[in-house]
C-alpha cells in the first residue's frame, strides 16, 4: 500500500490535493475535471488500466490499490479518496516529523530519530550526506529511491514506506 501512495505523491499532478478548505478550491477541481477527462479517453466516466499505463504511470502501477470497488476502472471518487489518503498521510508525517524535532532546527539527530522507529532504523542510509542529521531532502530523497527499488510483487522494499514516512516538501 505504501508503494502506490509514494507513487501518487512524487509523479501524480498535485492538482489532486483534496484539503476541503483551501483557497482555489473550485480552480483545483476544474483542474482535476479536466486532467480526468484527458485520461479518460473513451469518455466512459472512469480511467481503465489501458488509459492510466497512456498517459499517468503512477495511476497504472498503483491501479489495483487505488481502484476501491476492483470493477476495472478509477472513478473520480476513487483517485480524489487515494489522494486524500496519502495527503493525510503527508500531513501526519510532517506532524510526526515536528514533534521529533525536539531543538525545532529543521533537522533530525541519531537521537530525535528514535521517536520515529523506521527512520532511526534506516538513518544511516537515509543520513546521505553523512552528517549525523537528517533533513526532509534526504528522508524525501531515500523513500523515492526506496520506491524505485521495490519489489514488482508489490511487496514493500526493505526499509521505510510511505505508509510509514509520507513525504513532505519542504
Amino acid at each position: 500500500m505504501g508503494k502506490w501512495i509514494l507513487g501518487i505523491l512524487l509523479v501524480a499532478v498535485p492538482c489532486f490535493a483534496m484539503a476541503a478548505d483551501q483557497p482555489g478550491k473550485k480552480e483545483q477541481d476544474a483542474r482535476f475535471d479536466q486532467t480526468f477527462r484527458s485520461l479518460d479517453t473513451n469518455n466512459s466516466g472512469k480511467i481503465s488500466k489501458a488509459e492510466a499505463e497512456l498517459k499517468a504511470p503512477a495511476l497504472a502501477e498503483n491501479f489495483d490499490q487505488i481502484d476501491a470497488n476492483h470493477d476495472g476502472g478509477l472513478s473520480k471518487k476513487e483517485i480524489k479518496d487515494a489522494f486524500a489518503a496519502a495527503e493525510k498521510r503527508r500531513r501526519e508525517f510532517g506532524q510526526n516529523l515536528e514533534a521529533a524535532d525536539k531543538d525545532k532546527n529543521g533537522k533530525l539527530s541519531r537521537d530525535e530519530a528514535k521517536a520515529l522507529p523506521n527512520i532511526s532504523a534506516n538513518f544511516d542510509a537515509i543520513d546521505s550526506n553523512h552528517d549525523g542529521q537528517l533533513v526532509i531532502k534526504e528522508i524525501a530523497d531515500y523513500v523515492r529511491t526506496m520506491a524505485k527499488t521495490a519489489p514488482a510483487s508489490g511487496s514493500p522494499a526493505p526499509g521505510p514506506t510511505v505508509s510509514s514516512l509520507p513525504v513532505t516538501a519542504q
